[in-house]
Formats: C-alpha cells, sequence, structure tokens
C-alpha cells in the first residue's frame, strides 16, 4: 500500500509542475514586447516599421517620407548575414535577436549625432 501512496505522491507533483510550467508561460507571453516594440524603444529617434515580418529603421527625408536605413529580417533557414546596398543594410538573423546584438550590429551604419 505504501508504494501506490508514494507513485500517487510523485504522479500528482508531476501533474502540478506540468501545470504550473503552463500557466508561467501564458502569463509571460502577455507582458512580452514584440520585436518591433523593443527596436522601437531601442531606437526612439529613428521611425520603426515593420512590413512582412521584417523590422525597418527609417528616417524621415525632406520630402517626409520614410528613407530605409536598416532592414532587420529573421528567417530561420539562414545563418546570420550582413548586406549592404547604398545606403540600406539588410541583416539577417536565423533566430529572433536581442536587443543588444541589434544595437551592436546596426551602429556602424546609422548616422551619427542622432
Amino acid at each position: 500500500m505504501d508504494k501506490y501512496l508514494i507513485v500517487a505522491i510523485v504522479f500528482a507533483l508531476c501533474i502540478l509542475m506540468i501545470i504550473y510550467t503552463q500557466m508561467g508561460s501564458r502569463l509571460g507571453a502577455s507582458g512580452k514586447k514584440t520585436l518591433k516594440q523593443q527596436v522601437q524603444a531601442a531606437f526612439s529617434q529613428y521611425t520603426v516599421i515593420e512590413k512582412h515580418d521584417t523590422i525597418i529603421i527609417c528616417e524621415m527625408n525632406q520630402r517626409q517620407q520614410p528613407e530605409e536605413l536598416v532592414v532587420i529580417r529573421v528567417d530561420p533557414n539562414q545563418k546570420k548575414n550582413v548586406r549592404q546596398f547604398g545606403k540600406r543594410v539588410t541583416i539577417t538573423y536565423a533566430k529572433q535577436p536581442s536587443i543588444r546584438e541589434i544595437k551592436k550590429d546596426v551602429a556602424a551604419y546609422l548616422p551619427p549625432g542622432r
């Protein structure tokens, strides 16, 4: 009888642990910021646009049109890649990058003094 009691307690603890971890992930997900919100907070002096799952850091030109400076893509099929096309830079990440990593990669391409 003691064996069944121990098995039942361990089973109940496993069930409670699963419920606790699942509830924690749901509660944490609602408080998380999206990548666009994180980039907007980090680069508040620029305009941040999201198009087709791509984050674009823009600067308004004299005609009040957004001029793309940095394009950030997350593509699991590619490794980290930085390509420059004139003034615009496209940075591709394999997984969602941290803000620290984005700041480090973007710092060389954004105009100074802003």
